[in-house]
C-alpha cells in the first residue's frame, strides 16, 4: 500500500448530549472527517462555488454554495494536516451554525490524523474510520465499545493484529464480509476491485478469490489500534 493510498481515508463522527437529551434527530449531531488534499474533490462533487471563508481556531472555515442543492451549503474547517466537514440547510446554514455544531466537540489536528474529544457534555455515538485498498476492498474501522458490527461469539481465525471471521451481512442487499477484531477496534473488509489512482472501476471480486485475498491482507496487518 503506497502513502497516498493511505491518504484516501474517510472518517465519520456522531455525537449526542450527554445530559438532557431527546429522542430525536434535533439531538443528534455528525460531521465528516478527511485529509485537506480531498477538498478540492469535494468541491467539484457538490459544484461548490465559494461564499466565505475566515480564521477559526488554527485553520480556516470555507462556506460553499451547493450548485445542485439551492437550500444546502457545504461547510468545512481545513486545518494543517485535515478536515471536518459537513452539509448545512437553510435556514441553519450560516457560518455561527457550522462553528456551534464544531465546537460542541474537540478537534486536535495532527500529522498522522484527526482526533475528537466529546469532553463532559456530550458523547461520542459513533466514530468510523473507511479506507479503500486496491485490489482488497473497503476497509471500515471502529471503536471496539462503539462498533455497530456484531463480534460472533464463537472462535475466529488467529492472526497478529487478532481474530478473523466471515461474516454475513443482517441488513440490507445479503453478501459476505470479513471481520477483525483486535484489543481496541473492530475492521470490517468488504472485499472488491478498488483501483489504483487513474485506474477506472470498481468492482466485485469472483467470491472464493475475494475472501482468500482479504483473508491474506487481513493476516498480514500486524496491529490495528483505536486511540488518540
Amino acid at each position: 500500500m503506497t502513502a497516498e493510498e493511505l491518504h484516501s481515508w474517510t472518517g465519520h463522527v456522531r455525537y449526542t448530549p450527554r445530559y438532557g437529551g431527546k429522542e430525536n434527530t434535533s439531538d443528534v449531531w455528525a460531521l465528516e472527517l478527511a485529509p485537506k488534499t480531498s477538498l478540492a474533490s469535494g468541491v467539484n462533487s457538490i459544484r461548490g462555488t465559494e461564499r466565505e471563508r475566515f480564521a477559526y481556531n488554527g485553520g480556516e472555515v470555507i462556506i460553499y454554495a451547493c450548485g445542485d442543492i439551492p437550500d444546502g451549503r457545504w461547510v468545512a474547517w481545513v486545518g494543517p494536516w485535515h478536515m471536518v466537514h459537513g452539509m448545512f440547510y437553510e435556514p441553519e446554514w450560516e457560518a455561527n451554525d457550522f462553528i456551534k455544531t464544531l465546537a460542541r466537540v474537540q478537534w486536535t489536528d495532527t500529522p498522522e490524523g484527526m482526533t475528537a474529544a466529546p469532553g463532559r457534555r456530550f458523547n461520542l455515538q459513533r466514530a468510523t474510520y473507511f479506507l479503500p485498498v486496491a485490489g482488497v476492498g473497503n476497509l471500515q474501522v471502529e471503536p471496539k465499545n462503539l462498533a455497530f458490527a456484531q463480534v460472533p461469539s464463537w472462535r475466529g481465525m488467529s492472526t497478529p493484529a487478532g481474530e478473523v471471521w466471515r461474516v454475513s451481512s443482517v441488513e440490507g442487499p445479503k453478501h459476505e464480509s470479513l471481520m477483525l477484531v483486535t484489543e481496541t477496534a473492530v475492521v470490517t473488509l468488504d472485499p472488491c476491485d478498488v483501483p489504483r489512482k487513474g485506474q477506472p472501476g470498481v468492482a466485485p471480486l469472483a467470491g472464493t478469490d475475494a475472501m482468500a485475498t482479504g483473508a491474506d491482507f487481513l493476516t498480514k496487518v500486524k496491529s490495528v489500534t483505536w486511540g488518540a
